[in-house]
């Protein structure tokens, strides 16, 4: 009964605090961060994070990236692949570089160093994609741009993650964890190409969306599973499995079940869970550090993708507006940060001070977007 009791408050409060913050124009994820640091122990400890809770937030993980991949646009990315993969390398090699240095003068050890660098080299575009939508700008260059770029920048992010957990947490010799890991991308490319075609156009024969869901969560969690066995991030595998499954007929139908098993249980339990870790920034020297942090975070992908923007023969107007739509770190970040922390990559001494800064850096991207669209 506790365990249905600490569920029904943390949707209720994800419910409640997500629509609070889309009404006053902020990420619904957001509110659900705040609904978590508000219930949890940080303020009036109402629930802890108990194991259904971790549980319910890993498949949260899960969902949300297998969803991740069923959304991308490769269309777009095509048509944008060198500018945006141009633009995205930029974006993730000068806060790898900074956030490393950073890490170092802050005296955080290199592995941590570095592994900031990851966390604040994934961009999260949702948010940007409400803003170019509202302004009409989604199918301009700049709006295909960011798309393109940000789904570079999502593997990229994947990728380095699926690296860092294996290098550092993995066991047996990096020859055979190296050897593994290329194992599963041929198996990858294997499915993405035939095999989940074929598995899907056996599923259609049913004409039964519930028997689709399933065979596409199944497909997720399968692949995600063998990511995790070949000493890879279990995000990575479910990331290509809505790939897989985003070039088949049966996409649509698939992601609108999964849309509605994820966001209505384990999506925002998951966001709810990342607040419920928090512990308040009180010190000055915590404050000063969110602040450095933000700047930083801010500065490193708005010039990094700026200038590679320009750079790519882009106006400095666009530019701008890239740059811009690139800064929200938004739920990779989030998820990247988890990641790291479950896996003892990222410690405890300043992952609130992170997570207040990935959340500063989702308020504050659409503001810059939007004035950027307006100049």
């Amino acid at each position: 009964m506790e365990y249905l009791g600490s569920i029904w408050i943390v949707l209720v409060a994800a419910l409640s605090f997500g629509y609070g913050a889309s009404r006053i124009g902020l990420p619904s994820v957001v509110g659900q961060i705040i609904a978590g640091i508000i219930i949890g122990p940080a303020l009036l400890n109402w629930v802890k994070l108990n194991e259904i809770l971790s549980v319910s937030a890993d498949l949260g993980i899960i969902l949300l990236m297998f969803l991740a991949g069923l959304e991308c646009d490769f269309n777009q990315v095509k048509k944008y692949l060198k500018s945006a993969t141009g633009i995205a390398i930029c974006g993730v090699v000068l806060p790898m570089l900074v956030f490393f240095g950073l890490g170092m003068l802050l005296k955080q050890g290199m592995v941590e160093a570095l592994f900031w660098g990851v966390i604040f080299s994934a961009t999260s575009v949702s948010i940007s994609v409400a803003v170019l939508q509202e302004y009409g700008k989604l199918q301009s260059v700049a709006g295909a741009v960011i798309l393109g770029a940000a789904v570079v920048d999502d593997i990229i992010s994947i990728v380095l993650l699926s690296l860092f957990t294996s290098f550092f947490t993995g066991s047996g010799s990096i020859a055979m964890v190296i050897g593994l890991q290329i194992l599963y991308l041929i198996f990858l490319f294997v499915m993405v190409k035939w095999v989940v075609p074929e598995i899907i156009k056996i599923g259609m024969y049913f004409h039964d969306d519930i028997a689709l869901a399933i065979i596409g969560i199944v497909l997720c969690f399968s692949l995600a599973e063998l990511a995790e066995v070949c000493h890879l991030s279990s995000v990575l595998g479910a990331f290509f499995a809505g790939i897989a499954v985003g070039f088949t007929p049966a996409r649509d139908t698939i992601e609108h079940s999964t849309n509605i098993i994820g966001y209505a249980l384990l999506i925002p339990i998951f966001f709810v869970s990342v607040g419920l870790e928090l512990k308040l920034v009180t010190s000055w020297n915590g404050f000063l550090i969110v602040i450095l942090l933000t700047v930083v975070a801010l500065l490193t992908k708005w010039v990094g993708c700026g200038l590679g923007a320009r750079a790519f023969g882009f106006n400095w107007k666009d530019s701008n507006v890239i740059g811009a739509g690139m800064v929200s770190r938004g739920e990779m970040a989030l998820i990247v940060a988890q990641v790291g922390l479950s896996s003892h990559l990222l410690s405890n001494h300043l992952y609130s001070e992170i997570i207040f800064v990935i959340i500063l850096t989702t308020i504050l991207s659409p503001i810059m977007l939007k004035w950027g669209l307006k100049k």
